[in-house]
């Protein structure tokens, strides 16, 4: 008598030192005290009508725990996705868009059937869209760290799991586009062909074929230059202006090309330049006139034309001399 005596004055206590949604209850189905605050309401559709009040007074916080409890209490519930979804819009009014992303993943991921799916998959993709174009992650609520990764993330999320909806194909090109950024062409030239072999409908395949052109231009450029990578650019180049001829990039394919092969011309001039410098003259001719026939409407060309003509004459020079020397030393 005297133990239940004890815990009514402790609770008539708390009644009176707390506020009202801090008392705490008996509960004899479960044998413990609890906080009705923490305890969600006895059917999902409660639970979502007392979550959302929180939302429409913009108390965001206190939203996402009464979003959260409908979620795990009641986890079967087609309402649940709901949960989830108003979690993610409750982040993003806090500014945390990353948690808010993280929630989004968390809805197509676990409730593929919802009717939230394709409103997920949208806030994913202009998430990452903010992600990609600079937008930094929170430490400790505060924007600190580079987020070009959380941005692959969420488009490898969308090409995984609604590829053919409305955003797979240009979540596909982001892709490429974010990779191409960070100077990966190899990687971006992978996410780009996906565009063309995945999406072969796509309006963005044609811009997909001129990137993975730009990607290979870009490419030779890095470290030691590729020849590979350049001939490769350039034909992939030629391909998209004869597959796309009346495409706005048409024009910038041309310039590329041009200066590609000005690229390859100073290449083979700069060996030829350096093989005459050690006067190995058939060597030297050999790639000079290499630049004159496969680059004939460079600038180095003009120039390798002169440098011929000149180990021509100075050639000829010493075979005339050479009989001379003979007969003076004879004589």
């Amino acid at each position: 008598m005297r133990k239940k005596l004890s815990l009514l004055v402790i609770a008539l206590v708390l009644c009176a030192s707390e506020p009202c949604d801090a008392f705490w209850l008996w509960s004899p189905d479960i044998g413990k005290w609890i906080n009705p605050k923490n305890s969600a309401k006895d059917t999902p559709e409660e639970q979502l009508t007392w979550a959302t009040e929180f939302y429409n007074q913009k108390n965001w916080d206190r939203a996402i725990g009464e979003f959260e409890k409908l979620a795990a209490v009641f986890p079967n519930s087609r309402l649940a996705a709901e949960g989830v979804y108003y979690i993610g819009l409750c982040w993003e009014q806090k500014g945390d868009i990353a948690k808010a992303a993280d929630a989004f993943q968390k809805l197509v991921d676990r409730y593929p059937y919802s009717d939230r799916i394709k409103d997920a998959v949208k806030h994913e993709f202009d998430i990452a869209g903010r992600f990609a174009s600079g937008e930094k992650l929170k430490m400790l609520g505060i924007p600190a760290l580079p987020a070009q990764e959380k941005a692959i993330e969420l488009y490898k999320h969308i090409v995984k799991n609604a590829p053919f909806g409305t955003y797979g194909d240009q979540a596909q090109f982001k892709l490429g586009e974010v990779y191409k950024s960070q100077g990966e062409y190899q990687e971006a030239q992978k996410a780009f062909q996906a565009v063309v072999d995945d999406y072969p409908s796509s309006d963005l395949v044609g811009k997909a074929k001129y990137q993975i052109a730009y990607c290979s231009m870009e490419a030779s450029k890095q470290a030691q230059y590729d020849e590979r990578s350049a001939e490769r650019a350039i034909e992939e180049f030629e391909g998209f202006k004869n597959e796309f001829p009346a495409d706005q990039q048409a024009l910038d394919a041309d310039e590329s090309i041009k200066a590609l092969r000005n690229k390859k011309a100073m290449t083979s001039f700069d060996i030829a330049a350096f093989y005459e410098k050690q006067k190995k003259w058939e060597s030297a001719k050999v790639y000079y006139e290499e630049v004159i026939k496969k680059y004939p409407e460079t600038q180095f060309a003009q120039e390798a034309r002169k440098r011929v003509n000149r180990i021509v004459r100075e050639r000829s020079g010493e075979q005339t001399a050479r009989p001379h020397a003979k007969k003076f030393l004879l004589w």
